[in-house]
């Protein structure tokens, strides 16, 4: 059973219209967090200051000039590391807002920190999705790329089955997508347009939440068929 992917993505644009609030303005919301993320990175480890510095000598003609790394390059690791875990929660969250918005479960900004809650569930399972992803890519970079694809809805599984481990919700995802890779791949083909049309100022604002309520639209719709009982409300 395929999915008709117009129709779907049609009927993303209409909830996008008529929630409330607004996946434009949750998702510009968590837009400007990332970026207050970033910019707290670069100032907290001196990164632009560190690139005027070698600019600044390698335009004098100081080539031997060696930015003072060793010196911050302890406590910018753990920075780092600490700001990509949260930068990848706040992802979860905005997961769990689209899908309230799919399933009409009073979608809040709230639902932008909700991953926080299962934090080290939702980091275990983007761990054992990259491992998993990585070994097949070993193999040959189609099997890594197929593997993707079969992973793709792990996320949306522990959202709404919270008990689950993370290695139940990949398998669950394993065999969620059987048969509908291919039709997802399609899928993301159809917003390349969208995302090379986010060079435009602004305009990734609107295809961020209209992406991503289409693809909690496809998991719902896939949750929903006969071949997946266990997952059917």
């Amino acid at each position: 059973m395929k999915i008709n992917r117009p129709v779907l993505k049609q009927s993303a644009k209409k909830m996008i219209r008529e929630t409330n609030p607004s996946p434009v303005i949750v998702g510009l919301i968590y837009v400007l967090i990332l970026y207050v993320v970033g910019y707290l990175y670069s100032q907290l480890v001196g990164y632009n200051e560190m690139v005027n510095d070698m600019m600044t000598s390698y335009m004098k003609g100081n080539w031997s000039y060696l930015p003072p790394t060793p010196d911050i390059a302890w406590y910018s690791g753990v920075i780092a590391f600490a700001l990509s875990l949260m930068s990848f929660i706040l992802q979860i969250g905005f997961y769990i807002y689209c899908l309230n918005v799919v399933k009409k479960q009073n979608p809040s900004y709230g639902n932008l920190f909700d991953g926080f809650g299962m934090f080290f569930k939702y980091i275990w399972l983007g761990i054992l999705s990259y491992i998993f992803v990585f070994l097949w890519t070993l193999l040959f970079i189609i099997p890594g790329i197929v593997a993707a694809y079969r992973y793709r809805q792990a996320f949306f599984i522990m959202i709404e089955n919270p008990e689950m481990s993370a290695l139940e919700c990949i398998s669950a995802s394993k065999k969620m997508m059987y048969g509908h890779k291919w039709e997802l791949f399609v899928m993301d083909l159809s917003f390349l347009g969208w995302y090379i049309l986010c060079a435009v100022p602004f305009v990734s604002i609107w295809v961020l939440p209209y992406a991503t309520v289409s693809y909690a639209t496809y998991y719902i719709a896939l949750r929903e068929m006969p071949q997946n009982p266990q997952f059917a409300e």
